[in-house]
């Protein structure tokens, strides 16, 4: 029996040693991820130091967000006229046109100067119908020359061009006279070879501004 428990005893002597190595490699390990642990941390709060606290990426400091681009308001010719006079008369159906407006906006401005605007509008009624309606309107202002309120059949192409500024003065209803020395309004009404089959204009061009008085001797 004493023979046994000497071996017992130097069995778990033996055992003992080995015991503490082991805690010691474990208490070891946990230093040293407690270490990198803190390590990784201190690294983590010196990046978001640098970068405000917010994550960024290359994709998104390189490619910086466009703005969406602002429409272009649709250009309204009725009312662009209408605030210069309420009166001047626009053929009821036909349509604003802005390829032929960009088309005849360099025509207009060699002949008006820069500062023209034109607004031109197309219509698939026949040239006798429109001219027939804008002759018919002017008539009520007594500045409009007199004449027929149907053009002549033989001529080829045909055109009509009105100062509005100048023909419509004097008007049967008070109120509707163009102020003559504001911004100037010219009509042109074009018969066409193909369709549309009537084009019609409206030129724009600067204020007048009325001459100085001569001095009068005394």
């Amino acid at each position: 029996m004493q023979m046994a428990d000497g071996r017992g005893q130097s069995a778990e002597a033996g055992r003992r040693p080995s015991a503490v190595r082991l805690l010691e490699h474990r208490l070891l390990y946990q230093r040293v991820m407690i270490r990198a642990l803190v390590a990784v941390l201190a690294l983590s709060f010196a990046l978001s130091g640098c970068t405000g606290g917010t994550e960024s990426s290359a994709a998104t400091e390189q490619n910086p967000p466009k703005e969406a681009p602002v429409a272009e308001m649709p250009v309204d010719p009725g009312q662009v006229i209408g605030s210069i006079n309420k009166a001047i008369p626009i053929y009821e159906g036909a349509e604003y046109r802005e390829d032929l407006t960009r088309r005849d906006e360099v025509m207009v401005r060699g002949r008006y100067g820069a500062g023209a605007e034109v607004y031109t509008l197309a219509t698939d009624d026949s040239f006798p119908q429109v001219y027939h309606y804008y002759t018919t309107y002017l008539a009520q202002f007594r500045a409009f020359p007199a004449q027929d309120t149907y053009p002549p059949e033989q001529q080829n192409w045909r055109t009509l061009e009105v100062q509005l500024n100048q023909a419509m003065q004097d008007p049967f209803i008070p109120g509707e006279a163009m102020n003559p020395n504001g911004k100037q309004v010219t009509l042109q009404i074009a018969e066409t070879e193909a369709e549309p089959k009537t084009v019609i204009r409206y030129i724009v061009t600067p204020t007048v501004f009325p001459a100085p008085a001569a001095p009068v001797a005394r």
